[in-house]
């Protein structure tokens, strides 16, 4: 039976014959990221190979191979690279008695980030937080390639592997403190893999989810060192508790001017308060802005380029911890993009502009911007970033629009989520992921998702009411929408100075 010495933590692994390197990494609890699902085309699974040989996969000029592709015949021994979670982000939470005593737990599962608080019940006081990748990464970046990982029978691996990960991350931010609850929100899918519910009918048409009610379970029955855990209500299939919760931390549903909320991730959801009434709307932006699909794209971790600017004469960037930068992450590529709008280096297409007169232009060689030696961007990834950022416009537009309300009518754009909260908004609006008109008006609201779940922990009196509003949000479906068409290909385009 072959083995594989992990380095640098100097763990051995045993497998079997033929076992894809993948796979056994993910068996033992070391996740990497896959976001293209294990099919080899994004090249993020790269570990070093440091002896033996694997079938399936020749090693590059780095020593590198892929993992989703390496097939164990012989003892090997690799080097991993596994990056730090990201940080999490800060909503203005209003201080709230709480009507428990004890310790409670507030959970937020992204697709690409989790992200934990530990509360004290009595006073609402957070306590400690801390965050981490999602490990389920490995199964893809987004929640269709996860959905089709459970419909290849992996469902019972990615529910292992979160309450695995949600176990330590309790463990690690209570230490001996008793928990006795633990209040989720994360998108549908999410919480149907989180219960080892299978997702596939969000996958298909109607999109119809097994459940989007909240559940309600032992900690025991998921091995979870709680006393008991809550999942919060979705609205939809693509509509989830992240959303419900943060539009009720927002207090969107009780407002009567305009508002929007916007959490851009991997799914693009939008939210309209109008009069008193809710509307919702998903669009599927991709996993570009989160660093995956992006040639040298990662998460938000130690060593991401983070920030692209100059000081007049140079291009400067900064990087997650001071690191050296190993990859470039989502805020750090909408500055890039920007700069290069500024400088004429792409046109409104997104193509290379090859005789710009920019000072920067040495650094474009061939289809690659250089930021630095090791961190470039390509043509196809201004093509994944034009993908991107028009979905989400157009979804916003298009929510406007079949509501009747205009752009110039909106109070207040709010802003939720990891990306937007450390994007530069100027640069947003400067390549047309956000409307530029309401700029002035944008202001950025930090992770709703975990204030609303914090709301739902203290007081019970939040989860009626949370109960009741994710039911009457009305869901404005974009697939068919002739105006999203319209206005997702007029997006496509760069703005122009």
């Amino acid at each position: 039976m072959p083995y594989i010495s992990i380095l640098p933590n100097e763990q051995t692994l045993f497998a079997k014959n033929g076992d894809l390197l993948l796979d056994v990494l993910a068996k033992h609890g070391l996740y990497i990221s896959a976001p293209c699902g294990g099919k080899g085309n994004c090249e993020k699974c790269k570990v070093k190979l440091i002896r033996g040989v694997v079938d399936g996969v020749t090693a590059d000029e780095n020593g590198d191979i892929l993992a989703c592709k390496a097939r164990i015949q012989s003892d090997i021994t690799i080097r991993l690279s596994i990056g730090a979670g990201t940080g999490l982000n800060d909503f203005s939470w209003e201080n709230i008695q709480g009507d428990k005593d004890g310790f409670g737990v507030v959970l937020d599962i992204g697709t690409t980030t989790l992200a934990l608080c530990l509360i004290r019940l009595s006073t609402g006081e957070v306590i400690e937080k801390i965050s981490a990748l999602n490990p389920q990464a490995v199964y893809g970046a987004d929640v269709l390639s996860r959905i089709q990982a459970c419909n290849e029978g992996k469902l019972p691996d990615l529910q292992k592997c979160i309450l695995q990960k949600t176990d330590e991350l309790i463990r690690k931010i209570a230490g001996n403190k008793e928990v006795e609850e633990l209040i989720v929100c994360a998108n549908t899918t999410m919480l149907h893999i989180f219960l080892g519910v299978h997702p596939q009918s969000i996958g298909v048409a109607p999109f119809t989810p097994v459940f989007t009610e909240q559940r309600v379970c032992a900690g025991k029955e998921l091995n979870l060192p709680v006393k008991k855990v809550k999942l919060l209500p979705s609205a939809s299939a693509y509509i989830g508790s992240d959303i419900t919760a943060g539009v009720y931390a927002c207090g969107m549903h009780e407002t009567q001017k305009t508002v929007l909320l916007v959490d851009i991730g991997t799914n693009g959801e939008i939210v309209l308060s109008h009069k008193g009434k809710v509307y919702a709307s998903s669009t599927s932006a991709g996993p570009a802005l989160e660093g995956a699909c992006i040639e040298r794209g990662i998460g938000g971790v130690s060593g991401a380029v983070d920030r692209v600017y100059t000081n007049g004469v140079e291009l400067c960037v900064s990087t997650i911890d001071n690191e050296k930068a190993i990859g470039i992450c989502g805020s750090g590529l909408i500055d890039t993009i920007a700069l290069l709008i500024k400088e004429k280096l792409i046109d409104e297409t997104g193509a290379f502009v090859d005789d710009s007169d920019s000072r920067f232009s040495s650094r474009l060689l061939g289809d690659k911007f250089y930021i630095n030696d090791s961190v470039w961007l390509s043509q196809k990834d201004i093509r994944q970033v034009q993908l991107a950022k028009s979905a989400i416009l157009a979804g916003i537009e298009t929510l406007l629009e079949e509501n009747g309300i205009t752009i110039g009518e909106v109070d207040e754009l709010l802003l939720a989520g990891g990306l937007a909260y450390y994007m530069n908004i100027e640069n947003a609006c400067a390549i047309g992921l956000l409307p530029k008109v309401i700029q002035d008006r944008t202001r950025v609201v930090g992770n709703t998702a975990l204030a609303g779940a914090r709301l739902c922990l203290l007081q019970e009196t939040a989860c009626q009411k949370l109960r009741t509003f994710a039911k009457e949000m009305q869901i404005v479906e974009l697939a068919n929408s002739e105006i999203f068409q319209e206005r997702y290909i007029e997006n496509m385009y760069f703005p122009q100075e």
